[in-house]
Parts: C-alpha cells; sequence; structure tokens
C-alpha cells in the first residue's frame, strides 16, 4: 500500500496543478511593442466623390514580435480599415467598418493586403543620403516601377522583423519613415510623426467577433466603392 502512494501521489499532485497553468495562459496579456504614428498626406483633391480633406490624416502601427497592425480611422467613428500582420504565417487579414458593416478577408501567406496596389518588379537603389525624419536618421531609397521614379525613406534606428509585411514594400528590411501607398485608387504619401515603445492587450489582434468574413474580390469591390463615383 505504501509502495502504490510513494508513486501515485506525484501522479494526482500534476493533474490537479495542470489546470492552474491552463488557466494562467488564457486570457488577455500585455504585449510590449513599438507604437508608430504616420501623418496622411493625400497626393490627390478628390478620391470619387469624397474630397480627401475629409479623410483621416493619421495612421497607427503597432509592432510586436509576432504581430503587426495598422489603422485608420475616421468619420467619427464609422469606418475604420485595420491590417493585422501575423509574422510565422507571413499572411495579414484585413477589416474595414464602414458605417456599421464590418467584414474581414483572411490573406493567404505571401499575399499583398487586400485593396493595396502592389509594386511588381520594383528596381531599389539605396543612397548615401540622409534626412532627420521624427528625430531618427532616414536613409533615401529611389524606386522605379513602370516608368515612374519617386524617393523613400527608411530608419534603421528602430529594429522590428519583417516591418513592412503591410506594405507593398516588402522588400526592404528597415522601418518605413517616409512612403507612398496606394489604397484602390487613393494615393497617399505617409510620414512618421511619433514613436513610442509600449505595452498593448494581446486582444488588440484578434477579429471582433461581429466581423463577417468575406473574400478578397468581395473586400477589394468595398474597397473600391468607397473611393470611386460608380
Amino acid at each position: 500500500m505504501t509502495y502504490r502512494v510513494r508513486y501515485i501521489f506525484p501522479f494526482l499532485l500534476l493533474v490537479l496543478l495542470m489546470p492552474g497553468c491552463k488557466s494562467d495562459d488564457a486570457g488577455d496579456k500585455a504585449i510590449e511593442a513599438e507604437y508608430i504614428t504616420y501623418r496622411v498626406n493625400y497626393l490627390e483633391n478628390m478620391a470619387g466623390d469624397i474630397p480627401t480633406k475629409m479623410l483621416p490624416d493619421k495612421m497607427e502601427a503597432y509592432y510586436s514580435p509576432k504581430y503587426i497592425l495598422t489603422s485608420i480611422d475616421g468619420f467619427f467613428g464609422q469606418f475604420s480599415l485595420v491590417q493585422v500582420a501575423y509574422l510565422k504565417q507571413n499572411s495579414v487579414t484585413t477589416m474595414l467598418n464602414f458605417f456599421g458593416n464590418k467584414v474581414y478577408y483572411e490573406g493567404k501567406k505571401g499575399e499583398i493586403p487586400a485593396g493595396i496596389v502592389p509594386i511588381d518588379n520594383p528596381r531599389v537603389e539605396v543612397t548615401k543620403d540622409t534626412v532627420t525624419i521624427c528625430g531618427f536618421t532616414s536613409y533615401r531609397a529611389i524606386i522605379q516601377n513602370e516608368g515612374n521614379e519617386y524617393d523613400i525613406y527608411f530608419t534603421r534606428d528602430i529594429e522590428i522583423n519583417s516591418p513592412n509585411i503591410t506594405t507593398p514594400y516588402h522588400f526592404i528590411d528597415h522601418v518605413l519613415s517616409d512612403f507612398r501607398v496606394q489604397l484602390s485608387v487613393l494615393k497617399m504619401q505617409l510620414v512618421m510623426s511619433g514613436h513610442e515603445s509600449t505595452s498593448i492587450p494581446s486582444s488588440i489582434f484578434d477579429i471582433p467577433e461581429d466581423y463577417r468574413q468575406v473574400s478578397r474580390e468581395t473586400m477589394e469591390s468595398i474597397i473600391n466603392s468607397l473611393f470611386t463615383k460608380d
């Protein structure tokens, strides 16, 4: 009898402790992240029937070791476009809320986010020219694509893994401080305006339960309809 108790007791103790360990892992956690804000400058005066001066003028971005989140909000909380990148899967989920209609699209591995116009076969020339943007030394890179040529800037002062997975500049390994991006027909220039290290809840990267899943075609059709006259 003593022999059985001697070996059964540790097993029972392990079983009793397992639920407690699981409970500690569950729930919302605090995650360390780099928080960067970008000032949004629109390169045209109109987006379909909408004057661009009425559109959101800031993009927020959170960079954590496993996830990246970018968001643009406007129209008094009636519009938001959120991209959540899962670095391990190399994929991006796009969430759109327009006047209470909430949809999301789960991107495939290596796929550019829905609605973002890709840059096909770009030529990149990194120069030695530098400027200071938001207090960080930023290097000028020349992008050539389909007969177009323009400058973007990036900084090596902030260390982040795969920082540009939510942009067309996935081929640049450093944080962008001044760059162009096109969402549907909406052409924007984003310039870094703020940075801080912070702690955020892990739930910020979750898909809310009231969002409905749609295909990429449907998501892009909805985004296009927001900024075109047709």
